[in-house]
């Protein structure tokens, strides 16, 4: 497929193993990968470049989740944002995930995950149209 008929994809996650493990799965579904380590990065590329969706973690040291998730509705986007988590709920007992749906995340992934349910999620982001083939 052409990259401009390829969907762009912006993941942002502060682990590297994480990133490369996402953008290995996501370029073998056929999307076009921007990688970053934290929500200020994502931020800077959303201002000159939007992506067709966003993989963001919540739990980041430049900048969480919630906060890029702010900065994009903030700014009147409606990219597809889908959240992800390794550690969801807090002692409080409030779940980060779901606090990500509320403020705008339309899918939510708990780490760690299966390669199809990622695929799966950002169809659903994408609202399944002209979603890769899978392999």
């Amino acid at each position: 497929m052409a990259d401009s008929q390829r969907k762009r994809i912006l993941i942002v996650d502060d682990d590297p193993e994480i990133r490369e493990i996402v953008t290995a799965i996501l370029e073998s579904l056929d999307f076009l990968v921007t990688a970053v380590g934290g929500a200020n990065e994502a931020i800077a590329i959303v201002e000159s470049e939007i992506p067709d969706a966003i993989l963001t973690d919540i739990h980041m040291a430049e900048g969480d989740g919630f906060e890029l998730i702010n900065a994009v509705r903030d700014r009147g986007l409606t990219i597809p944002i889908i959240a992800m988590s390794g550690g969801s709920t807090t002692l409080s007992g409030t779940d980060h995930l779901e606090l990500a749906r509320k403020l705008g995340a339309v899918a939510i992934v708990d780490k760690p995950f299966r390669s199809a349910h990622l695929a799966e999620a950002i169809d659903r982001a994408l609202g399944g149209r002209d979603a890769p083939a899978r392999q």
